[in-house]
């Protein structure tokens, strides 16, 4: 009855030591707070990649943006700018300026007009900061995801 007892708690110690184990590595920022956070993001970060990710009942795609050499995101003390160049067909150029609100920990909300998001904080360093924002917009089983790859 003892060897039974002993293989039983050697095979759930084996079970949980391989449970607990993964190949895949997963890099989490660490939780900033909002003074963090705020000093994290100010200055002009040129825009390295945006992936623009729409997942609607479980289907998802991903547009990527790839940044151009005039292509910045500017954060200031209570404003943002995003100056971004549009396709060749369109020539458009996007200039939008945001009110900045650097309350939240980790994060922080960017607003114009009646639109609003909050952006994460996924990852930082001294020249390189991943921001995310996930939003619904009038159809709420459409979930967009932008994720902004920038670089100083």
């Amino acid at each position: 009855m003892k060897s039974i007892k002993w293989y039983g708690a050697a095979a759930a110690i084996l079970l949980t030591s391989l449970l607990g184990c993964s190949d895949k590595e997963e890099t989490v920022a660490p939780q900033l707070d909002a003074a963090e956070t705020q000093q994290a993001v100010l200055g002009k970060w040129q825009i390295e990649r945006v992936d623009n990710r729409l997942c609607r009942s479980g289907n998802c795609n991903t547009q990527v943006y790839l940044g151009r050499a005039e292509d910045y995101f500017e954060f200031r003390a209570d404003s943002a700018f995003l100056y971004r160049a549009g396709t060749q067909t369109d020539g458009y150029t996007y200039r939008d300026k945001y009110k900045a609100d650097y309350r939240y920990a980790g994060g922080f909300l960017l607003s114009q007009f009646s639109w609003y998001a909050k952006f994460k904080v996924k990852s930082r360093q001294a020249n390189r900061l991943v921001l995310e924002s996930t939003f619904t917009g009038t159809d709420p089983n459409a979930v967009f995801t932008d994720t902004y790859i920038l670089y100083r």
